[in-house]
């Protein structure tokens, strides 16, 4: 890390994420005022604004934070650092009103690039198997299309997100709340070493940074960011998947839901935020539909299942549904049924013979049954 001299727009930031919460207000105010260089400029040499303001809040992690070395740093651990400007900045995180001053960033997935297509999928920790079955396979099908499937690498729906992404070679982000040589939670440390060896692990906490509550309420502002549109999949009414929802809805992302049960409270969340607005999804072409390119992922129609009477004549249809296939009907009796005259009886019935659905007795007609 740079010392007391000047710094460069990249040095800046990069200490400033070292002294600063990216959630804290007031500093981040301070940067829209003088900038990122020019405030930690004033916090390395007299810890004052020019117009006086105390910045004493940034001087406690200095001394510590002048001593690392961001480069041996990122080279033991196999990082890289995004600045805004660089080649690699996700650009699409410039829409949020708080933007992170850096990200360190481990994986070959290439993140700029990897976000232009892509889909966050959130929801509870305390999944059920219909959620994570859910889950899995829409961001397996989704994977296979080209999508990038962003969430948080925690337990439940978010590694279910991931999982199904990695399991089909598909690209995956895990945007995390401490840094992202800290596994958390540690119980899926292997399904992070996946995801930094094949897709991408994204952070604003410097490496080392510990996960803290404040931290993973402030990454979920970057989960809808990063993403083109934002499901969510089992989310309480209060939860960390409907705050990813809120920054989505904030930020004009497509927003989608997955109905649960209307007895489960894992699925309450989604509900509420279908009764909002949000699109309500089953599966992944209605996912890709939304957020995809427009007439190319058009999710194919929904169709019951086709009874051999759906394309009869009405007159057919009218004869057919007083035929039954145990008991004959006499003409006349179809005559009254239907409330149609004989040559019209006479006419559907031969049409219908000719189709092979109904069968002429000694005492009437009845419907043909299956071999």
């Amino acid at each position: 890390m740079t010392g007391r001299g000047a710094l460069t727009d990249r040095a800046a930031r990069l200490l400033l994420a070292r002294i600063a919460e990216p959630y804290d207000d007031t500093i981040q105010e301070l940067v829209t005022q003088l900038g990122v260089r020019d405030l930690v400029g004033y916090a390395l040499r007299d810890g004052r604004t020019p117009d006086g303001a105390s910045l004493a809040r940034l001087q406690g992690r200095l001394p510590q934070a002048t001593g690392a070395d961001d480069d041996q740093i990122c080279r033991a651990l196999g990082v890289r650092t995004l600045v805004p400007g660089e080649p690699e900045w996700p650009t699409a995180v410039d829409d949020l009103d708080r933007p992170p001053w850096c990200l360190w960033v481990k994986g070959p997935l290439e993140l700029g690039e990897a976000t232009e297509r892509s889909v966050a999928i959130v929801g509870a920790r305390a999944s059920t198997t219909y959620g994570d079955e859910v889950t899995a396979s829409m961001a397996l099908t989704l994977a296979e299309s080209g999508f990038t499937i962003v969430s948080g690498a925690a337990f439940g729906i978010d590694a279910a997100a991931h999982r199904g992404a990695l399991a089909v070679g598909g690209a995956t982000v895990a945007v995390l709340a401490g840094g992202v040589d800290v596994p958390y939670p540690r119980a899926n440390a292997e399904l992070l070493a996946q995801i930094g060896r094949w897709g991408a692990l994204v952070s604003e906490t410097p490496p080392g940074g510990a996960p803290a509550r404040m931290r993973f309420l402030a990454r979920n502002r970057l989960i809808a960011a990063l993403a083109a549109g934002t499901v969510v999949v089992e989310a309480g009414l209060r939860s960390g998947a409907r705050t990813t929802a809120k920054y989505a809805r904030e930020l004009g992302r497509h927003l989608m839901a997955v109905p649960g049960p209307v007895t489960s409270q894992q699925s309450a969340g989604c509900h509420e935020e279908i009764r909002w607005g949000a699109t309500l999804v089953t599966d992944a072409p209605e996912v890709a539909e939304v957020v995809g390119r427009i007439g190319e992922d058009l999710a194919p129609l929904k169709r019951g299942r086709s009874r051999e009477e759906d394309d009869l004549p009405p007159e057919c249809k009218r004869v057919w549904q007083w035929l039954r296939p145990r008991r004959s009907a006499s003409v006349d009796e179809l005559m009254v049924r239907s409330g149609l005259g004989l040559r019209e009886v006479l006419v559907a019935l031969s049409q219908l013979e000719q189709r092979g659905m109904v069968e002429q007795l000694l005492d009437g007609w009845k419907r043909r049954t299956c071999p």
